[in-house]
């Protein structure tokens, strides 16, 4: 009993010094050499940087490498950030739910959901609730490798959501379907942990969608994530209905995911949804150009990296 007693001490004492805190950097210069895959070696600290004023922040670990920045333009007046990720292999971007026990039951706060589970990237998703809550067809939406719902269109829609899909496996790889070509079930039968639906598709095989019906050309706040290829994922957040930003069209965020190399790509849940997050703070600026988190409800938010 003694012994056990000990071996149990020793366990509570280790258990915490595994996870180091993240060391905040100075300056980029001072970025520790990293391994041949772009991650830090194992022992190493994590490290981030951020830099509100100057709208880039950074983020470093064993298993993931992200950057987000923001862009600014005059013609078009938009503000609009990129967070381009890196997963080693056998990680995966990931959902955390408000309600844990019941997902998509009640909603809570981005911000809130982030900073209890110590995200390092979050990004606004699906809002699948809302649309069952107004007795919608949900679409086809898998949590945590479990089927929530498995009801979605037969067809091609051109509207906004379409309930296209973006499923997650364990592996890092993603992919995208339309709503009809790939059920939740048919998602958990080849390993899938997270499926969101929202849509349209904006890119697909390399291929940008035509997103010039008048259903896309609205000019809102957006939240979009594209596919590189396995491990490689960039998010997208474009602000709207500000002063310093009028919000784009899915055809602009499929442009500027395009340029960065994405395969494929989603619209997901914009307008007063839209939110990202670098550990657990929102990037987004108000009209007076301080912080401005979001103040919507939502059941989770799709991420990357813990910390």
């Amino acid at each position: 009993m003694k012994r056990f007693l000990a071996l149990l001490m020793l366990c509570l004492f280790i258990i915490p010094t595994a996870y180091a805190a993240p060391v905040a950097l100075e300056d980029l210069s001072q970025v520790p050499e990293t391994n041949d895959e772009g991650f830090l070696p194992e022992g190493a600290d994590p490290v981030y940087f951020k830099d509100f004023e100057g709208g880039y922040w950074f983020y470093l670990d064993q298993s993931l490498r992200l950057e987000i920045t923001r862009h600014q333009t005059t013609k078009p007046l938009i503000t609009y950030y990129t967070a381009e990720m890196y997963l080693a292999s056998g990680s995966s971007v990931y959902t955390v739910s408000y309600n844990q026990e019941r997902p998509g039951r009640t909603n809570g706060l981005p911000q809130k959901m982030a900073r209890e589970h110590n995200v390092v990237y979050a990004q606004s998703g699906d809002f699948y609730s809302y649309r069952v809550s107004h007795d919608n067809y949900p679409g086809n939406i898998v949590r945590d490798g479990k089927v929530l719902y498995n009801k979605s269109y037969s067809k091609l829609l051109e509207r906004v959501p379409n309930l296209a899909t973006i499923g997650f496996f364990p592996s890092g790889k993603a992919e995208v379907n339309e709503a009809w070509e790939m059920s939740a079930k048919d998602y958990v039968s080849r390993g899938a942990t997270n499926v969101l639906a929202f849509g349209p598709l904006l890119i697909r095989d390399g291929e940008v969608a035509d997103l010039t019906h008048d259903a896309y050309s609205h000019k809102e706040p957006r939240s979009c994530f594209g596919i590189v290829e396995p491990n490689h994922f960039v998010g997208l957040l474009v602000e709207g209905r500000k002063d310093h930003s009028e919000g784009a069209t899915l055809a602009m965020c499929a442009e500027i995911l395009a340029n960065m190399g994405c395969w494929d790509a989603i619209n997901l849940d914009g307008g007063n949804t839209a939110a990202m997050l670098f550990m657990g703070e929102s990037v987004q600026m108000s009209n007076t150009g301080g912080l401005d988190e979001n103040d919507r409800a939502i059941p989770d938010i799709l991420c990357a990296g813990t910390y």
